[in-house]
């Protein structure tokens, strides 16, 4: 599995798990939600900027998008 997928499919996993919408998750981690649903579906490479956003606004450590 590349890892754009993986790390897409955990975020999808936790954001679902915390309830939140795209929309909602865009918004706390300051980023387009056309771009979290690009992200989430393995066709988006973020940087590693993007990705602490992203574990910050999840409440996660960063590797846990990876695992």
């Amino acid at each position: 599995m590349r890892w754009e997928d993986r790390v897409g499919a955990n975020v999808r996993r936790r954001r679902k798990a915390s309830g939140l919408s795209q929309e909602a998750l865009a918004h706390e981690a300051g980023m387009s939600m056309r771009y979290l649903a690009g992200l989430e579906r393995g066709e988006e490479n973020p940087s590693l900027a993007f990705l602490v956003r992203l574990a910050d606004a999840l409440k996660v450590h960063p590797r846990e998008l990876f695992d």
